[in-house]
């Protein structure tokens, strides 16, 4: 976005095109922060072997048989 700035185009639709893209660019964004957020906290509850959607329950997190929860023992 640097770059659209130092172009030598004054009119008002380019100052559009710029606004937009800006728009744009900071929405793709704000979705990657929380996406990757909500990925390091299910990280986070992973590690220590809960669930993430709920963290609060015992047990292992679901390793795919059934969808029982299961202990290692």
């Amino acid at each position: 976005m640097l770059l659209l700035s130092f172009l030598p185009i004054v009119t008002e639709p380019w100052l559009w095109i710029k606004v937009g893209v800006i728009v744009v660019g900071t929405i793709i964004f704000g979705i990657w922060v929380i996406r990757f957020s909500l990925w390091q906290r299910d990280e986070y509850w992973r590690e220590r072997g809960k669930d993430p959607k709920h963290p609060e329950r015992l047990g292992r997190v679901d390793d795919g048989h059934h969808g029982a929860n299961t202990t290692e023992g």
